[in-house]
């Protein structure tokens, strides 16, 4: 076998590998959806055979469980690993998310790219600000955002953005904008923003049917 056949062959069987990694059992069970707060996100260096090569980032992560959403768990805290073809991933920056995990052979794996930031509101709920579609536009059915009312106000600096980044990363009803600061004032609860990916990511990847 050529060396361009090896590398082939061994790039085939990564590529499986993560897809196993990312999207786990295609089955509802296999699924676990919290609410999150970050304790620790680390980069590591998965063992690899000979002559394969990682396309995507590889990170460990510990997060403490505030509100279970789907599935059971039995502990307080809870480890996964998270791959990202970006770099550190996304759902790192927040301190509070609402996560979607899913197991593979026994270890949790994020299911690749699938997290809101979300924060809470004076009735004791978590919810997640602007449209509940901003990631899933091409998913979009009957979820419709609602006005909140956080337990502190929520609001995004505005500083380094121009106008037209404004207008696509915090647009109308969602934001008020006031002082270079963008201001929630409408969302979506975590039950909500879970059945948005219900009946689309998750749905698309033959989680659920």
């Amino acid at each position: 076998m050529g060396n361009c056949m090896k590398q082939l062959v061994l790039f085939c069987g990564l590529f499986i590998l993560l897809v196993n990694a990312t999207f786990a059992q295609k089955r509802a069970d296999s699924l676990l959806v919290f609410v999150g707060e970050r304790i620790e996100v680390k980069k590591f260096k998965p063992t690899l055979a000979e002559g394969q090569i990682a396309f995507d980032e590889a990170f460990k992560a510990r997060y403490k469980v505030i509100q279970p959403v789907y599935g059971r768990y039995p502990a307080d805290t809870i480890d996964f690993i998270a791959y990202d073809h970006m770099g550190d991933p996304a759902f790192a920056k927040f301190k509070y998310v609402l996560l979607f995990l899913s197991y593979y052979k026994g270890q949790l794996y994020h299911e690749k790219y699938q997290y809101f930031d979300v924060y809470p509101t004076k009735s004791g709920k978590w919810a997640s600000c602007g449209d509940p579609y901003k990631f899933d536009d091409y998913h979009r059915k009957a979820v419709k955002a609602v006005k909140l009312a956080f337990a502190k106000p929520i609001s995004f600096d505005l500083s380094t953005l121009d106008a037209e980044r404004i207008k696509q990363m915090y647009p109308e009803p969602y934001f008020v904008i006031k002082d270079n600061r963008a201001i929630c004032v409408m969302g979506a609860y975590v039950n909500e923003l879970f059945q948005v990916k219900k009946e689309g990511v998750l749905k698309a990847r033959g989680i659920f049917d």
